[in-house]
């Protein structure tokens, strides 16, 4: 079957985890030698072979998303791109769709993460800054347009969490449903002794010392706090590396004793050289839907130590590829000190970081999307046919697009039946 697959993301690259993923794709997509077009403003980095870019609106790449006024950035860039990108579907009638949350319709829609959720994780926990955020207010009405408005024919969950958030906020089918995990380049994400050596005498970290690494850009729900709350409490070999765009004052504040040993990288693109450095990834979040850094930590034989949330209880086992830990600082020193006391005990975890990983290789992710989206192609309507029987829909028929599943399927959930619009 030949069919033609166009992703849809704002920017494609390495950085970020939903960038990293398209940029993934698209590489599994040519190695399968399926055509695939992504329409992006934003492009960093070399083009996969068989990928073709259409750049859509390239002068918004030139506005930061990134840094301190992240937040403007993106209320410019983000909204402008999905409309655009949106309008821009049309020049591919007979293509799958495949966006990642930046066009308001399409075919399959990668739910990375469920807004509303996240932002009731952070009300749960007493955090409030976010209501200064104007760009939630944009996400919300378009996450309730795309998914609340049933807008694609099929939806990709990241974890069996996302799965059970699309149904119980958005009452989206589960027979609309595929969960298919984020993958990662287990040929980039590997163990580099030499990058360890280089990192560590980039930042001053001496060679034979414990360093434990956080990543992310948001400090507070990623739990920085508790990491250097157990900082303080391990012994005097042991270090901190923070990677991430988040303002480090406040943090520095929490380290009176361990300061010398905290150190603040901010942004970084090295991310395989920064995993290679690290005897644990260490990070106490609040919510996660999958979280990318720690899959691919364990892909460079990093033993992770982080909170069963958000798709992480699907694959981080304790004593096998690393620990579980609560958001206190008691409990994250305690199982690390014991960890790093015993070496056989390292080794084995770094052994099955590694052998983790591996089931989360791109070109197995990728062969899962390529099923999901052969079934859409194959169930998509002929557009000249569509366009005969427009005027004989029944009513019952509410939403915009007919259903890729079997009869019997859609009988058993009326919600999964064509719908218009």
């Amino acid at each position: 079957m030949t069919f033609e697959i166009v992703q849809i993301v704002q920017e494609l690259s390495t950085v970020g985890g939903v960038e990293t993923v398209a940029f993934e794709l698209a590489r599994a997509f040519g190695r399968a030698k399926i055509p695939n077009t992504v329409l992006a403003s934003a492009v960093d980095g070399p083009v996969a072979s068989g990928t073709t870019i259409e750049r859509i609106a390239p002068w918004l790449s030139h506005i930061p998303t990134r840094g301190v006024l992240r937040h403007l950035g993106r209320l410019f860039v983000v909204p402008i791109f999905t409309i655009l990108a949106t309008r821009a579907i049309a020049r591919h009638p007979n293509a799958v769709v495949l966006s990642h949350g930046d066009s308001l319709k399409g075919d399959v829609l990668v739910v990375h993460a469920v807004n509303a959720q996240s932002l009731a994780e952070k009300r749960n926990a007493n955090i409030w800054w976010w209501l200064l955020n104007p760009m939630h207010l944009w996400i919300g009405l378009r996450e309730r347009w795309m998914i609340g408005g049933l807008r694609y024919r099929m939806f990709v969950a990241v974890s069996p969490r996302v799965s059970t958030e699309l149904q119980s906020l958005y009452s989206v089918p589960l027979s609309r449903i595929r969960i298919i995990p984020n993958g990662i380049d287990i040929g980039r994400f590997r163990l580099d002794p030499d990058a360890r050596l280089s990192i560590r005498r980039e930042f001053g970290i001496p060679a034979d010392a414990r360093l434990l690494l956080f990543a992310g850009h948001e400090f507070r729900r990623k739990g920085l706090a508790h990491a250097i709350g157990a900082l303080e409490r391990l012994g005097s070999d042991v270090w901190l590396l923070v990677v991430g765009s988040d303002n480090p004052a406040p943090y520095r504040k929490l380290a009176p004793t361990a300061g010398s040993r905290l150190v603040f990288a901010g942004p970084r693109c090295d991310m395989p050289a920064l995993y290679a450095a690290a005897d644990a990834l260490l990070l106490p979040t609040a919510y996660e839907t999958f979280s990318l850094v720690c899959m691919e930590a364990m892909a460079c034989s990093v033993p992770v130590f982080a909170t069963p949330v958000g798709g992480i209880e699907d694959y981080l086992v304790d004593g096998v590829n690393g620990y579980r830990i609560a958001r206190n600082a008691d409990d994250i020193a305690g199982k690390i000190g014991r960890a790093f006391s015993d070496a056989a005990l390292m080794e084995r975890m770094r052994d099955g970081a590694r052998a983790t990983s591996l089931n989360y290789g791109w070109d197995h992710i990728g062969a899962q999307y390529i099923e999901l989206l052969k079934q859409v192609h194959a169930a998509k309507p002929n557009p000249v046919a569509t366009a005969v029987a427009v005027g004989s829909r029944t009513q019952g028929c509410r939403r915009r697009y007919d259903c890729p599943l079997p009869a019997a399927a859609r009988q058993a959930d009326a919600r999964t039946c064509d719908t218009a619009s």
